[in-house]
Order: structure tokens, then sequence, then C-alpha cells
């Protein structure tokens, strides 16, 4: 009997070529892009577009993941690429985990600010509009624009190698010096401090997007919460001092961090069975 089904077409030479080099190329687009637009920033200066910079140097991740996928795999590529985006049946404790990044040092701030602590006080031009617009910035510039790429593209790459605590550890190395050409037109926390955080926020984004099947709704919550600490439970609210925020919350996300090595397990940050760890060759 002949089959009427016409046969499967092979990937072409090049999409074969882009896909084996596509993590190294994710990696060099995503700093070529935030290098070139502070590079713009620099000599244009005020004439630069905002939005321009803005687009080029947070969204870099995305756009250079999104770019990649499709050179290497074409539409179909870039739409599973995406469908982290959809993944939001994971259940609520999972949300919890992702949360607790902001819930745990803001009910710390709550209480030192209840017995007495001293604290800089909520910064005097705060309106609630400028309040929820700098919320919106804060979910846009990172936890939204960048995830894709981190953990979109390049995580499960990188687990397709390595054990879920290399990938985490490399891809944080990769990750927290990607933000280094913003140290040269933007006022930025030390290198030595914002290094270490990344690496163990990093980890911790790691296990809760293999436990969620790749839920990319997860890490963009885990990212906000934190980018939501470093701005607003020292900044704009003015809850604690910087260093009462920096010994606390050292404390805290390492006790966090250990206990969900421990308890995940270093190879995979998660118990359950491989099938379901995001991979991709």
């Amino acid at each position: 009997m002949v089959s009427n089904q016409e046969p499967l077409s092979e990937p072409s030479k090049e999409k074969k070529f882009f896909k084996k080099i596509a993590l190294i190329l994710f990696f060099i687009l995503s700093y070529a892009l935030i290098t070139l637009s502070v590079i713009l920033k620099l000599i244009f200066k005020q004439a630069f577009p905002e939005i321009l910079y803005w687009i080029l140097s947070a969204w870099s991740p995305t756009i250079s993941a999104i770019f990649i996928s499709g050179l290497s795999g074409g539409w179909n590529q870039i739409k599973s690429l995406l469908k982290g985006f959809l993944k939001w049946r994971v259940g609520i404790k999972w949300y919890l985990a992702a949360f607790f990044i902001m819930l745990g040092p803001l009910a710390f701030a709550l209480i030192y600010n209840l017995f007495g602590g001293e604290s800089p006080g909520i910064d005097p031009s705060l309106t609630a509009p400028i309040l929820l617009y700098y919320l919106l910035f804060t979910f846009l510039s990172g936890p939204l624009s960048e995830e894709a790429g981190w953990r979109g593209f390049a995580l499960p790459r990188l687990q397709s190698r390595f054990s879920a605590l290399v990938s985490s550890i490399f891809l944080g190395l990769i990750w927290a010096f990607w933000h280094l050409p913003l140290y040269f037109v933007e006022d930025r926390l030390a290198l030595y401090i914002f290094v270490p955080l990344v690496l163990v926020i990093s980890i911790l984004m790691t296990w809760v997007y293999n436990n969620s099947r790749g839920s990319l709704i997860l890490t963009i919550i885990m990212h906000f919460s934190f980018n939501f600490d470093m701005a607003f439970l020292v900044g704009y609210l003015g809850l604690m001092p910087q260093m009462v925020f920096y010994i606390s919350a050292s404390i805290g996300i390492g006790v966090y961090l250990i206990a969900v090595i421990l308890y995940a397990g270093p190879k995979k940050l998660s118990r359950k069975p491989e099938s379901e760890i995001p991979r991709l060759n």
C-alpha cells in the first residue's frame, strides 16, 4: 500500500547550523543589543529616543530569543518558546514560592517598623498614580522583558548539557554581567552585591521553572518580586535602611536557597521525573 502522506521535510542545512550554535548566538546578540543601546545613549545623549534605548536594552534577551528561534526552527520554534507564558495552572504553592521573594522581605520590613526600627520613610513626592507607574515600569523592565530569553530560551538548552544547579549558576553569571553596560549610564547596585544576589535568584527561578514544566509566568513573578525589593522596600517606600535590608535579605534568601537545594537536589532542583524537566537539545 502506498501512503498518501507526503514525507516530512528535513530541516535545511542553515537551520541545522543555527540550531547547533543557537545558545552562543543568543548570548552574543543579547550582549550586543544592550551594549549598542548604551553606546548610542552615550553618543547622542538626550537626542537618542528613550523608548528606543529601553527596547534595545531591557528587551534584548527576548528580541534575541525570538530572532534566534526563528533562524534555528522557524515559526514552530518561536511558538514553542512563547508557550511558557500560557502555563499558569501550576498549583497555588508555586505562586506562593515565587511571591515569597517579595512577601518575606515585606513582612520583615513591616515587623521592623512595628517594633520601632528606624527607616527613611516614604518618598514625599510619591503619589498613587506615580506608584502605579513605578510598579508597571518595574514589571515591564526585566520581569516581562527578559524572561523569554533567560529562562524560556537559554535555561532548557543549558539543562540539556548540565545539571540544574550548574545551569543556574552559569546562566546567573551571564545574566548578571549582561547588566554591566548599564553601569555607564545608570546608578546601579554595586557589582559585589548584585552578582551574588543574581546567582541566588537564578537558582531559585530554575527551581520554580522546573517544577512548573517551564512556566514563564512564575519566573516573571519571582523576577518582579526581586526587583520590587530592591526598588521599593529601600527606595520609594523607604521601609528600612539599606544596610538592614542587605543583612536581613542575605540571611533570609540564604536559608531559602539552602532549603531548596537540600529538598529538591542539585541535579534537577526538582523531585519531578526527568521527563517533566524542561530541556531542549
